[in-house]
């Protein structure tokens, strides 16, 4: 069934925005954020001044019109600095968890004139070749000065009152299959219909807590800005080893995350119960919950609301495939688990599952001001405002990406009324529970340069009912061991063979020690390997394949068989 979707204000950019809110919301929490022990609170009022006062320093410094790159951990600032910058200027979120040599490239390839960081970044930009700002040390100056806040909003507003919604400000990037980082070329407008059309689909009560990277646009679209849109407040979770404790200190009434936290979340609650011996009793009032249910008496936050928090109401699963064994899980705990699906190419959010018609299985209903069809190969394509400019000097891309008005996801699915399915990938593209998504290529092309490796395919591999990891399959040269020692004398100091080892690969006479040696070398390839790969592209288990890999007419592997 077809609900009708729901009504909200409309602002089409963020001057608009900051403007509403600033009128609307003046002295209602925006942002609250964990200093040590303290929880610190920032007005609607006080965040837009400071929003102010960064895009006059911008200014200042000739940072108008330039592409300005953030990377930096979870913190209120960031919010901060991306609202001020995309007025007039490009703002470009990185991704800290690259290695610096990815990070510099992205600098370069997308023209990086500034970059914001901290004192946890700072290795990554000490040689990026562009004007840095340290947060840490300059943020505070910045936003201090001698000027009423009156006088600054006033200037604030008149330079900002033209500004036009369909400029290209933000520059989000995605990881291409080659591996390379592709920048994806947003307008206000894009990102403003897109956080309105979450709200269209569900309410938003107040607080929310945003504990993804701020540098995703899942992250930061739909999980803070959204709340920022709608007048709530935003609780930000600074740490992965807090989020039980900020879901306790600040009782969200929502927040986003991706399976591998929400899935976890449960385990862990489940466990907690089964420690304390509490089994048989959460099962019990469980049963009478439900049954109180059926005569539309909600007794569940009574019986559960302490365990996670009371508030909790609302949870959107985004950035990968869930688990829809946990939608019911949750349920019978009083939490709606939605699931969301997107792409940044789409700001990011293309459905979302609503409250009240939660499709079990379905990645959400489609939102609105979104047309969606499934083309004869079963790829779904999307059109709207919310589909991106295009990628960053790349109008090849571009002109593949976006056909006849309709961005092709490279998702398989189909759809039932308003409603979206989304049944496989249609290229390689590996989304990992923690919502990272891996190109196997890039991780290929650094095994296939070791030099026994003939070849080699890294697909995703389940290590239990929902978790992701990543797993190389290796075809091995036999011939780069067993040619009569020949490479190994070559390689000998690299290998750091035993004595007794280097004698069998000489011989060639015991195949279970050869076997052992090969493994052990390929493990400390792989390590090597991993050293230089964010954390979540790094390789967890590897499989030494007994023959080639089936390949086509072309000479290409067949992935698909090995998947």
């Amino acid at each position: 069934m077809d609900y009708p979707y729901l009504d909200t204000v409309i602002y089409d950019n963020f001057y608009e925005l900051l403007r509403g809110r600033n009128e609307s919301s003046f002295d209602v929490p925006a942002i609250k954020y964990r200093r040590k022990s303290e929880i610190i609170s920032l007005s609607y009022h006080d965040m837009i001044c400071q929003i102010a006062k960064v895009y006059f320093c911008l200014k200042e410094r000739g940072l108008r019109g330039k592409h300005i790159a953030i990377l930096s951990e979870n913190r209120y600032e960031y919010i901060i600095i991306y609202l001020a910058a995309i007025f007039d200027s490009v703002i470009v979120p990185l991704d800290k968890e690259l290695d610096e040599e990815t990070i510099s490239d992205c600098i370069k390839s997308f023209d990086v004139d500034a970059c914001f960081y901290t004192n946890k970044t700072a290795a990554k930009v000490k040689e990026a070749g562009v004007s840095l700002i340290n947060i840490d040390d300059e943020y505070e100056s910045i936003t201090t000065d001698n000027f009423s806040d009156d006088r600054v909003l006033e200037a604030f507003w008149e330079e900002v009152k033209d500004t036009d919604k369909d400029r290209f400000c933000t520059l989000a990037s995605t990881s291409g299959t080659d591996g390379r980082m592709k920048g994806v070329m947003l307008s206000q407008y894009n990102i403003i219909t897109n956080i309105r059309g979450t709200l269209e689909n569900n309410v938003l009560e107040s607080p929310t807590l945003a504990m993804l990277p701020m540098n995703h646009t899942y992250g930061f679209n739909p999980c803070i800005l959204a709340s920022i849109y709608n007048g709530t407040t935003v609780c930000l979770c600074l740490a992965f080893k807090d989020i039980y404790k900020d879901i306790k200190a600040y009782d969200p009434f929502f927040f986003g995350a991706v399976p591998m936290i929400i899935e976890g979340l449960y385990d862990n609650i489940e466990r907690e119960i089964a420690r304390q011996g509490k089994t048989a009793g959460f099962e019990r009032l469980i049963k009478i919950s439900r049954f109180f249910l059926k005569f539309h008496i909600d007794l569940r936050h009574l019986f559960f609301g302490k365990i996670l928090s009371p508030g909790l109401r609302l949870i959107v699963s985004g950035g990968a495939a869930l688990n829809a064994d946990y939608v019911e899980k949750y349920d019978r705990i009083g939490i709606k688990l939605l699931n969301g699906y997107g792409m940044t190419e789409c700001s990011p959010t293309i459905a979302v599952s609503r409250e009240f018609n939660n499709v079990q299985g379905s990645a959400g209903t489609i939102m609105k001001h979104i047309d969606v069809k499934i083309a004869d190969d079963g790829e779904i394509l999307v059109t709207g405002p919310c589909v991106m400019l295009g990628y960053y000097k790349d109008e090849e891309a571009t002109r593949t990406a976006i056909q006849d008005g309709y961005y092709h996801t490279g998702d398989i699915g189909y759809t039932d009324g308003k409603v979206l399915f989304v049944t496989g990938r249609k290229k390689n593209l590996i989304i990992l529970d923690n919502g990272k998504n891996v190109a196997p290529e890039f991780i290929e092309d650094k095994i296939n340069k070791i030099p026994y490796v003939k070849e080699s395919l890294v697909v995703p591999k389940k290590t239990g009912e929902k978790t992701s990891v990543l797993l190389a399959k290796i075809v091995v040269d036999d011939s780069y061991f067993n040619e009569k020692g020949s490479s190994l004398h070559k390689d000998s100091d690299r290998k750091n063979l035993t004595d007794s080892e280097k004698q069998a690969m000489l011989d060639n006479n015991n195949k279970n020690l050869i076997d052992n040696v090969i493994e052990n070398q390929i493990e400390k390839d792989i390590a090597a390997i991993n050293d230089s790969l964010p954390s979540y592209m790094k390789i967890d288990d590897f499989e030494i394949m007994e023959t080639e890999f089936k390949k086509n007419s072309s000479g290409k592997i067949v992935r698909k068989e090995y998947v």
